[in-house]
């Protein structure tokens, strides 16, 4: 079989750079440690996939976004559970 192509991407280039660039402040020290961590290789590649998703998601998010992220966190909203109370109903705690 020949290679598949893969679907065409976002426009975050896979390079630590580019990924480290687009995440959100709070989350650059976690990649940076995930990476270095990580063995040279198929290891690498596989945290930058990973990471390269969350910088997609960040680098997409507006305003609104954060303050409905926040809402669901905290139960700010009348009528927004918090997420964590949301959670743990739908894994079966009360």
């Amino acid at each position: 079989m020949g290679v598949v192509p893969r679907p065409a991407e976002p426009g975050i280039p896979r390079t630590a750079d580019a990924i480290l660039a687009a995440l959100a402040p709070g989350r650059k020290g976690a990649f940076l440690e995930e990476l270095h961590a990580a063995q040279a290789g198929d290891e690498q590649v596989a945290v930058m996939d990973r990471w390269r998703l969350r910088a997609v998601a960040d680098s997409r998010r507006t305003d609104a976004d954060r303050a409905r992220a926040a809402a669901l966190r905290t139960g700010g909203r009348d009528g927004v559970r918090p997420l964590a109370a949301l959670l743990a109903s739908l894994s079966g705690a009360r």
